[in-house]
Formats: C-alpha cells, structure tokens, sequence
C-alpha cells in the first residue's frame, strides 16, 4: 500500500500551529491568573533615574563567597499596579518555548517580590509566588489543551 501526494508539510504544519496556538491560549490562561494574583502596592511617586550601590556575596560562581560591588542605574517611580501591568507572555522564535515574564528595565524588583529579598535592615520579606503558583496550578491541563484546544 502506498499513500501519494497527501501534503505532509503542510499537514504536519498546520497541526503543529494548531498545537502552538493552543499552547498560546493555555499561556494566556497563566498570565491572567498571575495578575490576578500579583501584589499592588499603594506608593505613588514621580520618578528618576537614581545611581544605586549595590553590594552582596554570591553563593555560586567563580566569585562565590567574595564581595561583589558595583553602581547600579534605578528608577525611582512607582505607581499602584506597574508590576502587574509588565505580566506577558513571551514566544521564544525557532524553540517553540513560550513564557511568562514579570518586570522590565524599569519596574526591576519583580523577582524580589517572586522570591523573598533582604532589606537595608537585613530582615527577610518572604516571597509572594504570583508567578509560579498559578503556573504549577495550571501545569495539570496543560497537555489536555495543547491536543484538543
């Protein structure tokens, strides 16, 4: 038995944009969660650009355990939802990778409030997972929506 002429990169195509798309829209399912989720602060104030000291000790690499310091360039602004404003989702081209991203140049602390940071005083604030817990919530069906939509 031989099958002739039946298209397979244009079917194998459409199948896998198919797939992409549902992907997509399974995606677009985390990222409204993850603003739904995400902490809105209550400061408002006009901003600028400010020159930072930064200071910390690495637990890996080549510098671990020594000192590193450097001037970090930081905007100052801040109004109630800007970090919630820079959930998205991202398609990386060629890899088929999409992902959720939170913050910019700008609006840098996302990953503080994702993981927990130390302040000036050295007290710990615990992270609040507005990223990673609405993807693990939505990791189960993921599989479901990517074949059927």
């Amino acid at each position: 038995m031989r099958v002739e002429s039946w298209r397979a990169k244009e079917v194998l195509d459409r199948l896998s944009q198919t797939a992409m798309d549902n992907a997509n829209a399974a995606m677009d399912e985390v990222v409204v969660a993850a603003r739904q989720k995400c902490p809105v602060g209550t400061v408002t104030r006009d901003g600028k650009w400010v020159y930072q000291g930064v200071s910390f000790s690495p637990r890996t690499g080549k510098n671990r355990g020594r000192s590193v310091q450097f001037q970090g360039k930081r905007w100052t602004g801040r109004r109630p939802g800007m970090l919630r404003d820079t959930i998205r989702r991202v398609n990386k081209h060629g890899s088929g990778s999409i992902r959720v991203y939170a913050g910019s140049y700008k609006i840098y602390w996302a990953f503080m409030i994702e993981r927990g940071f130390h302040d000036k005083g050295g007290r710990f604030h615990s992270g609040v997972h507005f990223l990673q817990k609405p993807f693990h919530e939505k990791k189960k069906g993921f599989l479901n929506k990517i074949k059927n939509g």
